[in-house]
């Protein structure tokens, strides 16, 4: 009976243990402010010891915490447009706490925005959205986009001005120097704007936009244009462009002086006329293109040139006169022994116009060295580096005068210029239109020779080049050769080291070693700029007294009276009926 006391007593002690342990860890995760692991650990707690009012408080207490946490990252989510997300906290929070204030309604828009697949407009879209149109603020007629049928007989100006009116819903005003003539046109198959345009082109005036249905006729004279001229401000977002460039060509080709940069936000500023400011974001548009990307593989091998050359192989280019081979050599399997380990064998090789066949033979070579094989990305126009080697210090000494004296410099200032040794590859691709890509390539291969007077010296080989190549078009460049030449003396030890007799028991030996780099380069085309048929196009900007905002079309010339079949009824001009003229009366004698 005692025993059996004994471990129920046990069992109550650890249960109490297990439960201040979970506790102290729902303490722990709440001063982290981790209040989802706090909640779990105090609903273990409370679990163990339900009648426990400090755990329950403690409990509810991290549990509105939690919802609140989750309640302020879903409505982030929202705000960001990923709905899906925002969804499973607020669900999250809901779950925690579902009297929480306008839980409820945020877990319903995010759901609703969720199903319909609603999204944020992208910033095209908002651009499109806020791209200068030529009639700004104007709000025109149903009918005004649709070719209004309009043909103009010896009509007057003014009145051709209220017929386009009364079809757009638009009232004409005008200026108090405006004079009447008389204009013949035929404008039947264009809409509104461009009618409109083409009347002030035959009538020789403009039009100034004053209210939502209100425009201005205005004569086109030189101080007409400056008395009206209007000027507008806007902030164009580059993505791609650069922003000095973007701003330099505006000036040159717009002639705009008013364009203030924002480097923070790669942006600009213009102030200019309307016509202009839209003539600048068309320009803004065509160039703000993304750059085009490339992936050059490169691999640099170190071959064996001594051992080659013994065997016959050269890998020069095979120009008129020259010993080298035309293409590539490899191993004939119909010829070839499997028990040589010569592949370069005469009886073993095969001449093959293919240049990637002879590199597969010297990648496969034991005495082949694989210096670097980087995997180079890079946009247009931008330099791609790879380093492989060290920074080797190189002491640089300057002479300054001593404090205090004149004359010659004597005191030496040493300073040290780190220098790269190794491998150093820059590439700097161009994609044409073709899909071709061009590479402006600087390699250079260097190591640290001799000391010459305590100071170190450098092998250096290097290469300067324009390669154009097809996408996926393997290149070939060999020919950075390196001569070493030793001597070794053997004999017989001992008797080999004795003075004068020592040459009689030892020979001298000659070593010449010669290495040559293969390097290869395959660029890969991952993005090219979209250029649109739209882009290609030309805009019409007009003269500094003449500003057009877009191109017009043509007016086409009057017909002649010539028979022609029945057509439709065609709008004409209401024109006032002419006065009859009252005779003037006779004075009497």
């Amino acid at each position: 009976m005692k025993k059996a006391l004994a471990g129920v007593s046990f069992a109550l002690v650890a249960l109490g243990c297990a439960s201040s342990s979970a506790f102290r860890l729902g303490q722990k995760a709440e001063q982290r402010q981790d209040f989802d692991r706090a909640v779990l650990e105090y609903s273990r707690a409370v679990k163990q010891h339900p009648e426990n009012a400090p755990y329950r408080a403690a409990l509810e207490r991290t549990r509105l915490r939690a919802a609140l946490q989750h309640q302020l990252q879903g409505r982030r989510l929202y705000a960001r447009g990923q709905y899906k997300e925002a969804v499973d906290e607020l669900r999250l929070a809901y779950d925690l706490n579902p009297s929480a204030e306008g839980l409820q309604s945020d877990l319903r828009d995010a759901q609703e925005r969720r199903q319909s697949g609603q999204r944020e407009r992208t910033l095209a879209e908002i651009k499109e959205i806020a791209r200068e149109r030529p009639l700004s603020g104007l709000q025109l007629g149903p009918g005004a986009k649709e070719p209004l049928g309009l043909s103009f007989r010896g009509t007057s100006l003014r009145e051709a001005y209220q017929a386009l009116g009364r079809v757009g819903g638009v009232n004409f005003v005008f200026d108090p120097q405006f004079q009447d003539q008389t204009i013949s046109l035929d404008i039947r198959d264009v809409p509104f704007e461009q009618a409109l345009s083409a009347l002030g082109q035959a009538g020789k005036t403009f039009h100034r936009v004053s209210d939502s249905h209100v425009v201005t006729v205005i004569p086109d004279t030189p101080s007409k244009r400056r008395e009206y001229e209007q000027q507008i401000v806007k902030t164009f977002f580059l993505s791609n462009a650069d922003l000095k460039e973007t701003i330099d060509l505006l000036r040159v080709v717009l002639g705009a002086r008013r364009v203030a940069p924002l480097p923070q936000g790669n942006a600009l500023t213009i102030n200019d006329a309307p016509d202009k400011v839209a003539a600048a974001e068309r320009i803004i548009e065509i160039v703000d293109k993304g750059r085009a990307e490339v992936i050059v593989d490169v691999e640099i091998l170190e071959v064996n040139r001594s051992r080659l050359k013994e065997y016959g192989i050269e890998i020069t280019s095979a120009l008129p006169g020259s010993s080298g081979i035309v293409g590539g050599v490899f191993p004939d399997p119909t010829r070839t022994n499997t028990a040589d380990r010569n592949p370069y064998r005469r009886s073993n090789l095969v001449l093959t116009s293919l240049p990637g066949v002879i590199y597969r033979l010297l990648q496969s070579d034991s005495d082949t060295r694989l210096l670097a094989n980087p995997q180079l990305r890079s946009t247009e126009g931008i330099t791609a580096q790879a380093r492989f080697g060290d920074k080797i210090p190189v002491p640089v000494t300057t002479f300054a005068p001593l404090v205090g004296t004149t004359g010659l410099n004597q005191q030496p200032i040493t300073s040290f210029e780190y220098k790269d040794v190794g491998v150093n590859i820059d590439l700097t691709p161009r994609v044409h239109h073709d899909g071709e890509v061009t590479l402006q390539l600087k390699l250079e291969i260097s190591a640290v020779g001799p000391l010459f007077q305590n100071l170190p010296t450098f092998n250096n080989r290097s290469v300067t080049s324009t390669i154009r190549l097809r996408d996926g078009e393997t290149n070939i460049l060999a020919g950075l050769i390196s001569d070493e030449e030793r001597e070794t003396l053997s004999g017989v030890p001992g008797l080999a080291s004795l003075p004068f007799l020592g040459k009689l028991f030892s020979r001298n030996h000659k070593e010449i070693k010669e290495t040559d780099i293969v390097m290869t380069m395959t660029p890969h085309v991952v993005r090219q700029p979209q250029i649109t048929a739209e882009d290609l196009r030309s805009f019409q900007l007009g003269s500094e007294t003449t500003p057009l905002l877009f191109e017009v079309p043509a007016i086409p010339p009057v017909p002649q009276a010539t028979p022609r079949p029945i057509e439709g009824p065609r709008i004409e001009p209401i024109r006032p009926p002419i006065p009859t003229p009252t005779p003037t009366p006779t004075p009497r004698s």
